[in-house]
């Protein structure tokens, strides 16, 4: 064996015997290595060559101590062995399920690398790593394989995703939500207040985002993630602690908390900004959602409205600034009401002059736009803030031509009577009404100064709705002197929709109408048909026969296009016979849809009832 002790001539020979005893005598190629290591510890190519040779033999034990004294011993790394560097990080970042045969020898290798070599030939590679991402993912992987040390790494990490976002957004939230951020949690890190309010800005981004986008996931999970990357800014900025993530608690749990934390907080602080910023959002969507729900597989929207009152006051009379009572209508509307009027205080306190500008910064980097229109509008009709509600309109987008009426007959009921430009909107609600039939709402007037309600977008519902405010209207004509029986007539075939509710006004008009002894009502027999009145009218007939006067001539087409005439005056028997045959026909139609025959009531009288409530002016307008 011909070598020399420091002889570069020797240190080639010996390398360039193993290569070629290599496939022909692995036992002499061995013994040469093994040789050269001892003469020549500190030549670099001679330790390389061991290593490579271990490695073709797959000995993970003995090519571990072999990379493992080349990383400690050499501070100026050839190429090739950098190359090897990133095959070995390659490797360990591999999906298990994707692994190669000789990615798994580098795993396995690996493991019997030291922590402490383990650690220095990953930051070793972060280090010289030009790539910034594969940096973060770099030093990612050191923070999973030693969480000790996570304290040391976790700024710079954290500082490279933030400045990372600036060229691609998209790529380094990924990194940050999804594998940084779980291992922060429950760890006590020590980081700037401006790194951790870009955590949470860019965090809340990514999940509403998700949200937004309608990616298939559970909205509950995402709300938990939420509420974990919030606790873990409050650790790290020693906050008062909040709650975490509960999907069976409502919004008052949380905002009792949040209340119960602004009382012991300075004014302005971040931790109230950051809290209450995410009870509103997270109240923003319950409300949003919830306005969309599926009862028994069918979609079923629902849009904030005024209702309706039987306060004395004038609408006029009540403060602006008083919100009003929310009824509940269907099995959603009291977690609608409950998520709206949360976020509605969360955005009263975030809009004080201590909170606003920093509010408004942080709403311009989150993706909220399609819920905050929606949202704004209907917290400006809430707290009656008429004009502002009429110019947020024109600036809305609203797809459904149905929706749009529906918010422009609200908006002009919050005006006060119903106009005839509200009237024309209930005429387009009625043309363009869902196949939904849904259920009549209860609590449609309420004796409040003011209320509204959630109206699901179903028949029946909106018939009742667009009904009410025709007969709200009407009524007030019935407290004028000698109000016509057209107008009696009217409110009568308008309040079978919601009949029992409307009780009262039904039993004022027949004491009015027994009072008269005589009632002209052309309709009769083309809309009446619920049993209450018919008996009601039966009853008149029979104890005031002799004194009493009904004209039940229908003066106009019939939907079959025929004209029918009947008369039920006078005493002799063939007029008692054609009231009989009139209440008869009558009581046989009681299972008709009542919903359909008012709607059709409404559009084929549209410009009698536009003269009657508008005068004959805005009839010539129809």
């Amino acid at each position: 064996m011909r070598m020399g002790v420091n002889n570069t001539g020797d240190e080639l020979y010996a390398i360039e015997e193993v290569k070629k005893l290599r496939t022909t005598d692995p036992s002499s190629a061995k013994s040469w290595i093994i040789t050269a290591k001892s003469l020549f510890p500190n030549n670099f190519n001679i330790q390389f060559e061991a290593y490579k040779l271990e490695k073709e033999a797959n000995n993970c034990e003995e090519a571990a101590k072999c990379f493992s004294y080349i990383i400690l011993t050499f501070q100026n790394q050839n190429v090739e062995l950098w190359e090897e560097v990133n095959e070995l990080t390659s490797a360990l970042r591999a999906p298990e399920n994707e692994i190669t045969p000789t990615q798994e020898f580098y795993v396995k290798m690996f493991q019997h690398v030291s922590y402490d070599v383990q650690h220095k030939i990953l930051m070793l590679t972060v280090n010289n790593t030009e790539n910034s991402l594969n940096q973060c993912k770099l030093l990612l992987l050191v923070l999973k394989r030693f969480p000790q040390a996570l304290v040391t790494h976790s700024p710079r990490l954290l500082e490279m995703i933030a400045d990372g976002m600036k060229q691609n957004p998209q790529k380094y939230q990924d990194l940050l939500v999804e594998e940084a951020l779980p291992l922060f949690y429950h760890k006590s890190l020590d980081l700037p207040a401006g790194l951790v309010c870009r955590i949470f800005t860019t965090s809340l981004e990514y999940y509403i985002r998700q949200i937004i986008d309608e990616i298939k996931c559970d909205t509950n999970e995402i709300w938990k993630k939420i509420f974990q990357v919030l606790l873990l800014c409050g650790q790290i900025q020693r906050w008062e602690v909040f709650l975490p993530f509960n999907k069976n608690w409502g919004q008052d749990v949380y905002w009792d908390k949040l209340i119960e934390i602004v009382s012991s907080s300075a004014a302005g602080s971040t931790q109230v900004l950051f809290y209450a910023t995410t009870l509103f959002i997270y109240s923003l969507h319950c409300y949003i959602k919830n306005c969309d729900t599926r009862p028994d597989e069918i979609q079923l929207n629902h849009v904030l409205v005024e209702g309706f009152t039987n306060w004395p006051l004038e609408r006029n009379d009540i403060q602006s600034n008083e919100p009003p009572q929310i009824s509940l209508t269907t099995a959603v509307s009291k977690d609608l009401s409950k998520a709206f009027v949360h976020a509605a205080q969360c955005w009263q306190l975030l809009n004080t002059e201590q909170f606003q500008r920093d509010f408004s910064k942080l709403l311009l980097t989150l993706p909220l736009s399609p819920w905050i229109s929606r949202f704004l509008y209907d917290l400006a009709i809430y707290f009656g803030h008429k004009e502002e509600a009429k110019t947020l309109m024109t600036e809305m987008t609203i797809k459904s031509s149905l929706v749009h009426n529906l918010l422009k007959l609200s908006l002009n009921l919050l005006h006060g009577s119903l106009t005839f430009d509200g009237f024309k909107c209930i005429l387009k609600i009625l043309t363009d009404l869902p196949t939904t039939q849904g259920q009549l709402l209860e609590h449609l007037t309420l004796k409040v100064p003011r209320h509204m309600i959630f109206i699901p977008l179903a028949q029946k519902a909106l018939v009742q709705y667009c009904t009410k405010a025709i007969v709200t209207c009407l009524s007030r004509k019935l407290y004028e002197p000698n109000c016509p029986d057209e107008i009696l007539g009217d409110l009568l075939i308008l309040l079978q929709v919601d009949y029992p509710r409307d009780t009262e006004m039904a039993e004022q008009i027949f004491s009015l109408i027994a009072t008269r002894r005589s009632f002209v009502f052309r309709n009769f027999s083309m809309y009446v048909i619920t049993i209450d009145f018919i008996e009601e009218f039966m009853y008149m007939w029979n104890n005031y026969n002799d004194t009493i006067n009904f004209d039940f001539n229908v003066s106009h087409n019939t939907a079959t296009g025929s004209i029918a005439t009947r008369r039920t005056r006078g005493f002799d028997k063939g007029v008692r016979e054609d009231f009989r045959s009139i209440i008869k026909q009558q009581i046989s139609r009681a299972n008709e849809n009542l919903t359909t025959l008012i709607a059709n009531f409404i559009t084929q009288e549209q410009i009698r009832l536009i003269h009657i409530m508008f005068g004959a002016e805005a009839a010539q307008f129809q």
